[in-house]
């Protein structure tokens, strides 16, 4: 430290006010039990397979066993969730002689600007002098405290010569505060959280680490707020979540201003995301391919329980790539009112050993029978489908698979094809057209559709208006995928298919001659 030796404050005057929200938030931070203030104890459960002694933390008071360790404080902006974050850093380094606390964002310059910014405020107006009784070395990117203990910068930026995240090997901290957590990676998260282990026993007596961030579509949601389907996700033991919202902020004058500016944000998607904390939130990209695509407009919320019909025929629509999934659309047309409902999006994942065509159909065949569905089935999908692969005998194709497994009983699958895929840049620009309501036609997709919106949002374009199907490593298997298009693909063969007549006509300029191949008859019911 240049040789400036640092001395303990005479007039420390902590003073924080937390609002009932970071009050909630604050308790999950402390080392002891957030339900009854209990000391948290290490039990021993068992031995593993090498009869290494296993322990799980419990309150010794009151028993409990869901200990916080990894806490995520989301929603509004505004809220004091990153001025909480810094008063639980500065607090506990006070508190713990030579404790380590982290402090991370994305990138060290986003830091600088930001928490690391209110960290150096909050000192400040906690009287402590700069050089007395703590240190900033800025070249380091440390704030050491008279009593050892330190806070460290850190950025959590994923790189391509370290994806494994080595560059933190060797470090020993205690305890973390990442902001903007939704700009990270869930793997950086986890390898970080694997370090929280400087005198852990002497203090917190768990690993703790807080994260923060606004409404996002990614790992986050999946993993603290709502699944797939929209329903509130139930969190893993050790882990939770605090929402905000811009009124949990104890600041009333700051928070009448911030209300007021965001009240003025025009686009209520993003407002409903920053003001209200709210994680159905649906981004717009200019540069998505499917540009004219509206969240606010073509999602809806339990579309499936409004309009579904198990008397009237479904259309199931097929992408037969395999990584990182097997991908179906489930989708039904009222063509009286000029409505196509997307009801259900339906994955075949690795994991679950679906993300095969004859896994997906059973699946799909079990799902029908529970919702005893008897209106028939339509299998659709990539033409390329059609095409016999080297393990399968002549007349053996994925289409035929699925209808063998759908059976001849009470869902009577149909299989209808176009005889090839619709050019990209064509159909594409009719998608969006028929989304901005072409022919009087209207979209709706059921907002537990995920992956079919992130294509819809995220799929991007290339120069020549074809999909820019970039490919992305699996961290875990290291196998290149296609992140996106596979759920929006299936989108394009159901609309170019059973809205052929606007199709070709929009295809050829006025031609509405049929470039169908219908391998099997049409059956009654739906109103071509």
């Amino acid at each position: 430290m240049g040789g400036i030796r640092l001395k303990a404050p005479r007039n420390l005057k902590i003073d924080f006010c937390p609002s009932p929200k970071q009050y909630e938030l604050w308790k999950l931070l402390q080392p002891e039990c957030p339900r009854c203030g209990g000391e948290i104890q290490q039990k021993l459960i068992g031995y593993d397979a090498n009869l290494n002694p296993q322990y799980k933390p419990y309150c010794s008071k009151c028993g409990n066993h869901n200990v916080p360790q990894l806490i995520l404080g989301g929603g509004a902006a505004g809220g004091g969730k990153s001025y909480l974050a810094s008063v639980w850093l500065v607090s506990s380094c006070i508190r713990f002689p030579d404790l380590r606390a982290v402090v991370a964002r994305k990138t060290l310059k986003s830091l600088k600007e930001s928490t690391w910014n209110t960290i150096r405020m909050i000192i400040k107006k906690w009287g402590l002098v700069e050089d007395q009784h703590y240190h900033i070395n800025n070249v380091a990117g440390t704030l050491r405290f008279w009593n050892g203990s330190v806070i460290l910068m850190l950025d959590l930026a994923d790189q391509p010569s370290d994806p494994n995240f080595e560059r933190f090997g060797s470090m020993e901290v205690t305890i973390c505060a990442v902001d903007e957590v939704s700009e990270i990676s869930q793997k950086a998260i986890e390898v970080l959280f694997s370090r929280l282990r400087w005198k852990t026993h002497e203090t917190f007596k768990v690993s703790k680490m807080l994260l923060t961030t606004n409404p996002t579509t990614n790992w986050i949601r999946e993993r603290f707020v709502q699944d797939r389907n929209g329903d509130k996700v139930t969190t893993r033991e050790g882990e939770f979540y605090v929402p905000f919202s811009v009124f949990d902020n104890p600041d009333i004058a700051f928070r009448q201003t911030y209300e007021a500016a965001l009240n003025k944000i025009s686009d209520q998607a993003t407002k409903e995301r920053l003001l209200y904390g709210n994680w159905d939130f649906i981004e717009a990209n200019d540069m998505a391919i499917y540009r004219l695509f509206d969240g606010n407009k073509h999602l809806v919320t339990g579309l499936k329980e409004k309009v579904y019909d198990p008397s009237k025929p479904l259309i199931t629509v097929w992408d037969f790539n395999v990584v990182p999934h097997m991908s179906t659309l489930l989708a039904q047309i009222d063509y009286d009112n000029k409505k196509v409902y997307i009801l259900e999006e339906i994955l075949g994942k690795a994991e679950d050993k679906e993300n095969n065509t004859p896994g997906l159909a059973r699946k799909i065949q079990k799902k029908l029978y529970r919702e005893k569905h008897i209106g028939g089935v339509d299998v659709t999908g990539d033409p390329a489908g059609l095409q016999r692969s080297t393990t399968s005998e002549d007349g053996v194709n994925n289409f035929t698979i699925i209808t063998d497994t759908f059976g001849k009983g009470i869902l009577r699958p149909k299989i209808k094809l176009l005889k090839k895929q619709p050019p990209q840049t064509t159909r594409c620009e009719f998608i969006n057209e028929l989304f901005s309501g072409f022919g009087n036609w209207e979209i709706q997709i059921d907002i537990r559709c995920r992956k079919l919106t992130e294509d819809l949002l995220y799929q991007l374009k290339n120069e020549d208006g074809s999909k820019n199907k970039s490919k992305v490593t699996d961290s875990r298997t290291g196998v290149k995928y296609e992140k996106y298009g596979h759920l929006s693909d299936c989108l394009d063969y159901l609309l170019c298919y059973y809205l052929r007549d606007m199709w070709n006509k929009f295809k050829n300029g006025g031609d509405s001659s049929s470039t169908l191949h219908t391998t099997v008859a049409h059956y009654d019911g739906f109103n071509y």
